[in-house]
């Protein structure tokens, strides 16, 4: 029997398509620009309708091949940004170990997205999702610990908590040290350089580094960058020199995939059953083991380093981390 072929067709201007057939697409090296201005429209087994397909992408440009042309030009930006953050600041490196979804709800012409570098085609975390989940870790942690002054509900009292670091209140805050705290308080108050310290201590450094509504915090966080290396070493400033001459490079990108099953009940309130069919839905990931140069500055740029690679670790950062996406190690 004769195998039909799904050959992808691909909807841009005609000027446009001319040049993409002329200087053969495929060699462009911005993964960015190949994902997001020069999509493949396939169909389905079960329907002839033109979809955007993000799996495709994935294999038909080999997005990590393309990721290794752009190397050079990204090694030189990596530079700069390694000179800037470390003369305001200090930086340090991380792998991800688990796989890391960035930007999974942008706005995208595929069902998912993913955050990249225009310039360059490779994923980068922003610096307000880094400052974010240091917050909302360290919120965790005092929320865990003061759950019996809220009638032992973890959310109001995370969620108190966060107004009140908001306003820059302490009320509602102990001054007492806690009994019996989490196992992760004790790496929070050593994180924030402090000692004996009780939850009025930890909220003070807490509202001084991230601010309040009226005034803004003592800590600056940068954006991160990957550099897909096998091996790092232990000097920064030499990762550059070591992307720049393509030895050792590491795959960055991975597929991965969502299936729900019960389609006609989230969209239409019809009743959940098994007997629907499942939709895949494709995404992209960063994958396991790729390091980043992550940047802090301010006054206080060690208890933001200190606490950052904490919440890196336990919390996690991007999309799925509840379902252990976004770990660093």
């Amino acid at each position: 029997m004769r195998r039909e072929i799904n050959l992808p067709k691909h909807f841009v201007p005609r000027d446009t398509g001319r040049a993409a057939i002329r200087n053969n697409v495929p060699n462009v090296d911005n993964v960015s620009l190949l994902l997001q201005r020069f999509a493949p429209f396939t169909t389905s087994r079960n329907s002839n309708k033109l979809k955007p397909s993000i799996r495709h992408a994935f294999g038909r440009w080999r997005l990590n091949e393309q990721v290794r042309k752009a190397i050079k030009p990204y090694a030189r930006h990596l530079g700069l940004y390694i000179d800037t953050v470390e003369n305001a600041g200090k930086t340090f490196v991380m792998k991800t170990s688990s796989r890391l979804v960035i930007g999974l709800g942008d706005e995208s012409v595929y069902e998912t997205s993913v955050r990249l570098l225009r310039n360059y085609g490779l994923p980068y975390i922003p610096g307000s999702a880094l400052k974010g989940i240091a917050r909302a870790w360290a919120i965790e942690v005092l929320a865990e610990t003061l759950r019996d002054r809220f009638e032992g509900d973890f959310f109001k009292a995370a969620r108190k908590i966060e107004e009140s670091l908001q306003k820059g209140e302490r009320k509602d805050f102990s001054d007492e040290k806690p009994e019996d705290p989490p196992e992760e308080w004790d790496e929070l108050v050593n994180a924030l350089g402090l000692e004996n310290a009780t939850p009025r201590d930890v909220a003070d450094v807490l509202i001084g580094l991230f601010g309040t509504t009226k005034e803004k915090g003592s800590a600056v966080f940068f954006d991160a960058l990957p550099v897909p290396l096998e091996d790092i070493g232990e000097k920064i400033r030499e990762l550059p020199r070591k992307l720049e001459s393509g030895n050792g490079l590491i795959d960055v990108f991975d597929l991965d995939i969502m299936n729900p099953h019960y389609g006609p009940y989230y969209q239409n309130g019809e009743p959940p059953g098994d007997w629907y069919n499942p939709v895949p839905v494709f995404f992209l990931v960063v994958r396991e083991g790729v390091p980043f140069v992550f940047g802090v500055g301010g006054k206080n740029a060690e208890v933001a380093e200190n606490l950052l690679k904490l919440a890196l670790k336990h919390h996690g950062v991007g999309a799925k981390t509840s379902l252990g996406y976004g770990r660093f190690e």
